[in-house]
């Protein structure tokens, strides 16, 4: 796949047709999960669930936001086994299905939810694994402009109309730091400029998806290293935190990794030499 160009031309839809996917499509995507998918952990079991029909039904209550469910013709459901890495996981893995997807041309949107078992019993899943991810997908219904919610505060949302698909959300100066939280200075002697691959990364992190597009992360480069780290944010989850960082990892690594080789995330490492305001955390690092 061509991370760079998916990453760039994926998009959250809210509507969908009632096209449903051919059975060889649906195959398709359980053996790129059993096969080819990225895994930040890999030795952490998952297991992938593809639902059809009536889900929407069943889902009603036990996901979306703020009980409003996006109905598609199919959803996937990604289960975990217990970790503290589970979530950071699972939104690296479900948004590595979500580019191949695009890829395929299938239109995807992530679902929230806050209940494991209830998701579970809603969808009468059998397994000791957690649900850690839901992703409704499918055709999605053509529209003339793309909208993008920005939630600055729950009294203060607009809607902005996207004309074009390169658009961050976050700017790359308001995520990216060297040495310290906050510096920008000489950043770009150390990412280059547009054509230049540690930047693409960096881009591809800025268009990662989050909840409620509010991206509560940056990154910061330093001796040598990257490290990512999760900003303090009264209206993210816990969960859906994790997911985003998840997700955002996929972005970076699946864009480094074309020049860079196969990349190795540590967790937990200290953070003191980066004078972090205080809540924030370093969540992984990785040695280029």
């Amino acid at each position: 796949m061509n991370y760079s160009a998916l990453i760039q031309n994926r998009k959250s839809v809210r509507a969908f047709t009632d096209k449903k996917v051919p059975h060889s499509v649906a195959q398709e995507i359980k053996t790129y999960f059993e096969t080819s998918v990225k895994r930040l952990i890999p030795e952490l079991k998952t297991e992938l669930y593809l639902f059809c029909d009536d889900v929407k039904a069943m889902l009603e209550g036990a996901g979306g936001y703020n009980q409003f469910l996006v109905g598609a013709p199919q959803y996937l459901v990604l289960l975990s086994a217990k970790d503290e890495l589970a979530e950071l996981n699972a939104g690296f893995i479900m948004q590595d299905l979500v580019l191949n997807l695009t890829d395929m041309d299938l239109n995807t949107c992530w679902i929230t939810f806050t209940d494991s078992e209830l998701v579970k019993e809603s969808l009468g899943i059998k397994s000791e694994l957690d649900v850690a991810a839901v992703v409704a997908f499918g055709y999605g219904i053509k529209t003339t402009k793309r909208l993008r919610l920005n939630i600055k505060s729950m009294s203060n949302v607009d809607v902005v109309a996207k004309h074009r698909y390169m658009e961050p959300k976050r700017s790359m100066y308001d995520m990216v730091f060297l040495n310290t939280w906050g510096n920008t200075h000489k950043l770009d002697d150390h990412i280059g400029f547009f054509d230049d691959m540690l930047w693409e990364a960096f881009y591809a992190a800025t268009l990662a998806p989050s909840y409620l597009n509010r991206q509560a992360y940056g990154f910061v480069i330093h001796d040598g290293a990257i490290s990512l780290v999760r900003r303090p944010d009264e209206y993210t989850t816990d969960i859906d935190g994790k997911l985003s960082l998840g997700i955002a990892l996929l972005h970076f690594t699946s864009v480094a990794e074309n020049w860079a080789g196969k990349l190795r995330w540590s967790f937990g490492e200290s953070a003191a030499k980066l004078q972090l305001p205080e809540g924030h955390e370093v969540v992984a690092t990785c040695v280029l």
